[in-house]
């Protein structure tokens, strides 16, 4: 660890195990669409279970699937295909001069 690297606590580290199998599963050629819903099942399952056994108070599960939004916009952006912008409408006078 060099000293720019700070460690992960649990929840990230256990994050990345289950990115893992997932990476398995998808050298294993199982559809992302079929792995992605089995991790949703146990993230859902498992924050259920959690959520009554929890001694923090109050409870709001609002607070769980607004924690799990964040979460989601946050990695649609960072895994969204980087594109710049004004990139299609090149393409498309490129495309409209090599047919003229």
């Amino acid at each position: 660890m060099t000293s720019d690297d700070k460690p992960q606590n649990f929840s990230m580290t256990l994050a990345n195990e289950l990115i893992n199998l997932a990476n398995k599963n998808l050298q294993q050629n199982h559809p992302v669409e079929d792995i992605a819903e089995g991790l949703r099942h146990a993230a859902a399952n498992f924050s259920a279970y959690a959520f009554f056994r929890s001694e923090q108070t109050p409870k709001d599960p609002n607070q769980i699937v607004e924690s799990f939004v964040s979460m989601f916009e946050y990695y649609l952006d960072a895994h969204k295909p980087k594109e710049s912008p004004g990139e299609g409408l090149a393409q498309t006078i490129a495309k409209a001069k090599e047919e003229l």
